[in-house]
């Protein structure tokens, strides 16, 4: 018999009196892998429980193992209405729900539509967990407890009953005699034994689940609503940071960059329920960030020790953020291949931020799933119009962005170049008395670096040239005189200019004895080649040098000669464009890192 076979008859036999829909042991095992991605993730389902109840304080706190900063145990704790008498088993069920269903989308409100929430992240992180709730017409606190090894050993899904208790956990009780001496009712959320959390120390849980819950329900936390996490109380973060009400926006750190806000704009649905149909529109905030806006200080670079929280949440989060009824949900950071227009997502979209904001009664046009974390945009929103506009708008922040970026790198770059701002300072015209000091220095030191260097130079040659002659009879000031010629200052200015993508890639203007060498921002060669993370110091003096002998060459041409070097600048300017921008895809070479672990500023 082949082994597979003979596994299912095995199977058969143990269970030839058993009927039932599920089997509970493989079913609990399996419901443990909902697809939470974190700890926090799944602590939202509770949060959302505890908001639907207008609880206007939730707290999370932890029980540690004895003798460790690590969590055993987690609860969340609210002063929300409760729930009525013989509600707990329906809270605690997969699948038990209040709420409208799928066929009621207009009548949909709020966080919860499922009934998955509560049962499912508890027991992601947990085998055992409790619920305690106590309303306005209670005296006790009624309780419920879900432990996933005694049903399997019991081989049911049969719930115990709730039932009211005198006692509760003593890490509960120190909370609610703390925070909650005033308040008569609330639900109380126990994660027993935790088997699964992200964060495994106090510390890494607070620091980490922190500013995500701050993120999340910065809308909430805006209006009033108090969240601590394990004895720190939370402050709304708006991620786009527009909203002057939350953190970090004026500032972060050191840091007084403001994000720059863009349009606002709806996003219609057609929505069909009970033989209606309505409009329902999504709505699109964006922002974009300025250069260095991720760092503590607004002048290094986001990395290291230098990112800030706003940083953090740049790079985390590379994408559309999809927010439902004003809570986070979930980061698109892959279009799929079905949708009418699409992008892929690089390094500089994290210099921005979309948005997008829905009611619950665009669950299906949105493709929510159970555990309210993820987005699976359905054919039909992926190729309408307002996914089309959303697309556009992605690009275009992306490009501003990117420009931006560049220009920031270009300034730090002529600011940082001494050799170019000495040549300028060397000019008759502002070497006079009253000059800047500071750019008197440069001058001053790149003279001596320019006079060291030639003398090695001269001292090389006057060696080489006993060797050659076999003598010691060499004349070093008739060599100096012979040498030093050679390496003059030259007289050439590079700056840059935006003249359009199809114009030469850069232009040679002469004045008197000086050659301004302009380069085309807008062309392939600059955004590709020159502002490349790869291009250092010696590649850009390189180019330099060959761009100065193609721009002499031409200056120096006469008639036909002039004519020839005009009409091949440009056929040269248009294949570069186009073979610039192909070797960079083709060999990946627009990114940094490769290079060190440095964040999009």
């Amino acid at each position: 018999m082949h082994p597979e076979l003979k596994a299912q008859t095995e199977v058969a036999i143990k269970n030839k009196d058993d009927r039932s829909f599920i089997d509970p042991a493989n079913f609990y095992e399996s419901e443990r892998n909902s697809g939470y991605k974190n700890t926090g993730n799944a602590l939202y389902e509770i949060i959302d429980n505890a908001y639907e109840a207008n609880a206007s304080k939730i707290f999370i706190v932890a029980k540690n193992k004895p003798g460790t900063n690590q969590p055993e145990a987690l609860a969340v704790i609210d002063n929300g209405t409760g729930m009525p008498k013989d509600f707990l088993h329906t809270a605690c069920k997969i699948g038990g729900t209040h709420r409208p269903s799928a066929d009621k989308p207009l009548k949909r409100k709020g966080y919860g539509r499922f009934g998955h929430g509560l049962p499912k992240s508890s027991i992601s992180q947990t085998r055992s967990f409790s619920v305690f709730t106590k309303n306005e017409s209670d005296t006790k606190w009624r309780a419920l407890t879900v432990d996933i090894d005694e049903l399997i050993k019991q081989n049911t899904t049969q719930l115990p009953f709730e039932k009211e208790v005198n006692e509760l956990p003593e890490f509960v009780e120190n909370c609610l005699s703390e925070n909650f001496s005033e308040d008569k009712t609330g639900t109380i959320v126990v994660w027993n034994n935790c088997d699964r959390m992200t964060w495994k120390t106090d510390e890494a849980l607070r620091n980490n689940l922190g500013w995500r819950v701050s993120m999340s329900y910065w809308r909430n936390l805006k209006t009033g609503l108090i969240i601590s996490v394990l004895d720190r109380k939370v402050s709304p973060i708006d991620p786009l940071f527009l909203d002057e009400s939350c953190e970090h926006v004026e500032t972060c750190d050191s840091n007084n960059l403001k994000a720059i806000p863009y349009e606002t704009w709806k996003w219609p649905f057609k929505v069909k329920s009970e033989g209606k149909e309505e409009i329902i529109n999504a709505e699109i905030r964006m922002s974009r960030f300025p250069p260095k806006f991720g760092s503590k200080d607004g002048i290094n670079d986001t990395k290291g020790k230098n990112i800030s929280i706003r940083g953090k949440i740049m790079s985390e989060h590379n994408g559309i953020l999809f927010y439902r009824q004003g809570r986070y949900i979930d980061c698109m950071r892959h279009i799929p291949a079905e949708a009418k227009k699409s992008r892929q997502f690089q390094s500089y979209d994290a210099n921005y931020k979309i948005e997008v904001n829905f009611p619950s009664s665009l669950d299906e046009s949105f493709g929510i799933s159970t555990n309210k974390q993820y987005v699976n945009l359905p054919f039909s929103t992926l190729n309408s119009d307002g996914w089309v506009r959303l697309m556009t708008e992605s690009a275009s922040l992306y490009s501003d962005a990117k420009k931006a970026s560049l220009n920031s790198d270009l300034e730090a770059l002529q600011n940082a170049n001494a050799a170019i701002q000495a040549i300028d300072d060397s000019d008759k015209i502002l070497n006079r008395e009253g000059s800047d000091p500071v750019q008197e220095q440069k001058k001053q030191r790149t003279e001596e670096l320019a006079s060291k260097n030639l003398e090695k130079v001269i001292d090389l040659e006057v060696e080489r040239r006993k060797k050659a002659l076999n003598t010691e009879d060499i004349d070093k000031e008739k060599v100096r005189a012979e040498i030093t010629p050679q390496y003059a200052s030259s007289k050439r200015n590079f700056d840059y200019e935006e003249k359009g993508e199809h114009a030469p890639f850069f232009r040679c203007e002469p004045v008197g004895g000086v050659r301004n060498y302009w380069i085309n921002k807008d062309h392939n060669f600059f955004k590709k080649i020159w502002m490349n993370p790869r291009c250092d110091d010696f590649m850009k003096e390189s180019l330099k040098l060959m761009i100065s002998a193609i721009g002499e060459s031409s200056l120096g041409a006469a008639d036909e000669g002039k004519r020839w070097y005009f009409t091949e600048m440009t056929e040269w300017s248009r294949h570069l464009h186009v073979t610039a921008d192909t070797f960079v895809e083709k060999f990946n070479l627009d990114r940094d890192d490769d290079f060190d672990d440095k964040l999009p500023n």
